[in-house]
């Protein structure tokens, strides 16, 4: 029964150390690098998220997003870009996380506009206004990220 104790602790040990690394390396950021990882949260939900319903046969029907896959990439691309940082200059990382964003949002747009959701009568849900303030949330702080530290 030591033995299981011991490993435990030893597991609950390397746990803690991790999450303590993890918590020192994002104290260590600046302001609108720990709003674009909060904002990575908010991604989530928009990926997870029905953007429409529409009422049928005396029940709701829900319509997932058809771009949540895109978004993925978008996170990816934006972590991608911030351990490249090295080899890469801040004005291109910034351009080449705001046309990823603003290419994003406006397939969004175009979606709902075009009314390619579905065929039946649809109305949006919370979680297409959040497909569009996520990818708008990364813009703004990407680029005031630029501003105030890009230089660095």
């Amino acid at each position: 029964m030591d033995i299981i104790i011991d490993l435990l602790k030893t597991i609950l040990s390397f746990v803690k150390k991790i999450l303590d690394s993890i918590l020192n390396r994002f104290m260590e950021l600046n302001i609108f690098e720990k709003a674009l990882i909060i904002n990575t949260l908010l991604a989530f939900f928009a990926i997870i998220l029905p953007i429409a319903r529409y009422f049928i046969f005396e029940t709701w029907f829900y319509i997932n997003n058809p771009l949540a896959v895109y978004m993925i990439a978008i996170v990816i691309l934006i972590y991608v870009l911030h351990y490249l940082s090295d080899y890469l200059s801040p004005a291109i990382q910034l351009a080449i996380k705001s046309l990823a964003n603003l290419y994003y949002m406006g397939w969004v747009i175009y979606i709902h506009l075009s009314r390619e959701l579905s065929r039946a009568p649809y109305e949006l849900t919370a979680g297409y206004y959040l497909n569009i303030a996520v990818p708008a949330i990364f813009t703004v702080f990407s680029a005031l990220s630029f501003l105030f530290y890009g230089r660095e």
